[in-house]
């Protein structure tokens, strides 16, 4: 019962984002063409772009766990899940435009339909939240829990679940772990209303033995068991549930980033990436030449880098220094001006001409994005490290390695020209890593492209 109504609640939220957006949609064209739209025509001609925003959003946002995990969220969380989607969504969207050649579409329409989508849909979801947590906090909609275990785990969840906590979590008892009988336990489960049992135990108290039996009971008695387990909450953010042959098993990620973002983020790369060599694909003649006839050599630059968890892989550029210009590297290392497993040179004598305006606009990128479509790097991630620098790594620089890397990151749109030290780069990557979202990525390349058009 309790499972069908969630699938019911969850299909009308569905439900009301799609009519919200609809709404969004007509409000948008209402504001560009100072009309409503009246004929079939006009909305098959713009409505289509609305109804592929609305289902990849709503996929999006299902996959964000924002149709069915909203009770242990907090509004920043929500906030940010929301900001993440549409991000995500207007940035595949853009593409899916760009890539069918669709020049008589308005841009205004478009991102004023964004607008007013992310206000509506957010406004509710937000106001939704409100609303149920003024309710949870005076006592409605809760859930009596009874709290079993020990020690400062245990006093943690007792000082969360306050009367009037958001949560509408109601404390209906607490026991102590060891000095608690099966018999009194059952008497525990049947004598009072209780929804879930929540098992809290101190780390070095995690034993089998003094849950397995009362956990057997619980379950018997048809109660809904949550297990916390006494890890630090630094690595609690980025664990995961799965089995092993059976058994549970809790995984911990370096990167707060699950299967299916990482799925929408390899979407959003390919989706780039096609962009990109599109776009390259134009270039390619006009840059050719211009290397050509600038200095003797091939037009690319091939050369081996380290990608996710050491994975080797031959990264491309277009070629902006002169030919054999690596051999001359080890007379340059003295004057590196980061202090650490990196080498930059502001006024590198091998650069050519044309190689100072490819790197100054960002062009000599552009064959990265084969990269990112063979799946070796993304379009947004950690900067990828050369062989060489890899075996000048301690242990907490090989935490860049673990995920993929990009054409742009956080160190690029934080000023990397200021920046002199390795470790402050790591430190940014690492960063990326931990506060990953499909929002931090949109705003990463918008950066990189406002950097890339000004020259920076």
């Amino acid at each position: 019962m309790l499972k069908e109504h969630s699938s019911l609640v969850r299909r009308l939220a569905i439900g009301i984002d799609a009519g919200l957006m609809s709404a969004a949609f007509l409000l948008a064209f209402r504001a560009r063409f100072q009309h409503w739209p009246t004929a079939s025509e006009e909305l098959a001609a713009y409505g289509w772009t609305a109804l592929v925003f609305t289902t990849i959003c709503i996929f999006i946002l299902y996959q964000a766990g924002l149709y069915t995990k909203l009770r242990y969220l907090s509004f920043r969380e929500v906030a940010g899940r929301l900001a993440g989607a549409f991000a995500g969504t207007t940035l595949v969207t853009a593409a899916i435009l760009f890539l069918s050649h669709a020049t008589g579409y308005s841009r205004l329409l478009f991102f004023g339909f964004v607008f007013f989508a992310l206000v509506l849909v957010g406004a509710s979801r937000l106001g939704t939240k409100y609303v149920l947590e003024k309710i949870r906090a005076r006592g409605h909609n809760y859930r009596a829990v009874l709290l079993v275990g020990q020690g400062d785990e245990r006093n943690r969840l007792e000082n969360l679940f306050q009367p009037g906590n958001p949560y509408g979590i109601k404390i209906a008892g607490t026991v102590d772990i060891e000095n608690e009988d099966p018999e009194t336990f059952a008497r525990r489960l049947t004598g009072g209303i209780i929804d879930e049992v929540y098992f809290a135990l101190p780390r070095e108290r995690e034993q089998p033995k003094l849950i397995d039996p009362l956990l057997e009971q619980a379950q018997t008695a048809g109660k809904t068991c949550r297990i916390l387990l006494g890890i630090e909450e630094k690595h609690g953010r980025r664990c995961r549930f799965t089995r092993l042959a059976g058994r549970p098993m809790v995984v911990l990620q370096p990167a707060g980033i699950d299967p299916d973002q990482l799925a929408l983020k390899r979407l959003i790369d390919v989706t780039g990436a096609l962009v990109g060599l599109f776009l390259n694909l134009i270039l390619f003649p006009a840059i050719a030449l211009a290397i050509k006839l600038d200095s003797p050599g091939p037009i690319f630059f091939r050369q081996t880098r380290i990608g996710r968890n050491g994975r080797r892989f031959a990264l491309y550029k277009y070629r902006s220094m002169y030919r054999d210009a690596e051999s001359s590297k080890p007379d340059l290392i003295a004057r590196n001006e980061i202090d650490g497993a990196a080498f930059k040179l502001s006024n590198d004598p091998r650069i050519t001409r044309t190689g100072r305006f490819l790197r100054r606009t960002s062009l000599d990128e552009l064959p990265q994005f084969w990269n990112v479509l063979t799946g070796e790097m993304s379009l947004v991630g950690t900067r990828p490290p050369t062989p060489d620098e890899v075996k000048q790594y301690g242990l907490k620089h090989y935490r860049r390695l673990a995920i993929k890397p990009g054409i742009t990151g956080l160190w690029q749109v934080s000023g990397r020209n200021r920046i002199t030290s390795f470790d402050e780069i790591v430190k940014l990557d690492t960063r990326y890593i931990e506060q990953w979202s499909l929002g931090l990525d949109f705003r990463i390349l918008l950066q990189t492209l406002a950097a890339a058009w000004s020259g920076r």
